[in-house]
């Protein structure tokens, strides 16, 4: 192997550090800025979310819609949630198996909850959906762009869950839910599976080129 390619593949491992470092950098960042907004404030963005969700017709017409169980100062989707099953839709929670996640039906103030090793929620004892059949699945994030680029807890579950949502008859629509602050400008990793769009407390934004889409 000749020095110029030598120096191509060692400047790009150094490209590769530089951005995994940075990305843990921003992780960490948000995640304390997060962690210190007040009860009042967080309560605010999970209502305005819940309202600007609420308004929009791909969740009107969604019937098997995901949900996550917030943790370590994520918007609270439960809100919006409640309303999907109030609407009559089915309702779905992640529960992490191996290196993806499973889909498992939720029904709020029912389905019987445990802890997984993370110290988040998971439903137990429920109907598990495929991820190619739900409409509409609302994620958890860190930080994110307009790009719908994502940097979430590390761990890459939702990235390998959907990894060939590209592939699917049905292509379920992967909405990040998000405070505003979280916004930022991201390099994309070649594994990461980009959002269709994000809500923070002060807007909709469509990713992707398909606000025909998430009108």
């Amino acid at each position: 192997m000749n020095r110029w390619v030598q120096g191509l593949i060692r400047t790009a491992a150094t490209w590769g550090i530089i951005i995994q470092t940075n990305r843990q950098c921003l992780r960490k960042s948000f995640r304390k800025h997060r962690r210190s907004l007040t009860r009042i404030a967080q309560g605010k963005t999970n209502e305005k979310v819940t309202k600007t969700i609420a308004n929009r017709l791909f969740f009107q017409r969604a019937s098997k819609v995901a949900f996550y169980l917030p943790f370590d100062g994520e918007v609270n989707p439960l809100y919006l949630c409640s309303l999907a099953h109030h609407l009559g839709k089915k309702c779905y929670m992640p529960q992490v198996s191996g290196r993806t996640l499973k889909f498992k039906q939720f029904i709020p103030n029912k389905t019987k909850l445990q802890k997984n090793e993370y110290n988040i929620f998971e439903p137990v004892g429920t109907e598990i959906i495929s991820s190619e059949t739900l409409d509409v699945v609302f994620m958890p994030l860190v930080a994110f762009d307009r790009d719908g680029n994502r940097i979430g807890m590390g761990q890459g579950y939702y990235d390998n869950t959907f990894s060939e949502k590209s592939r699917w008859e049905k292509k379920p629509l992967l909405i990040g839910l998000a405070h505003s602050f979280q916004e930022t400008v991201l390099e994309p990793h070649t594994k990461d599976i980009p959002m269709d769009g994000v809500t923070t407390e002060k807007s909709f934004i469509c990713c992707q080129g398909n606000a025909n889409t998430l009108a």
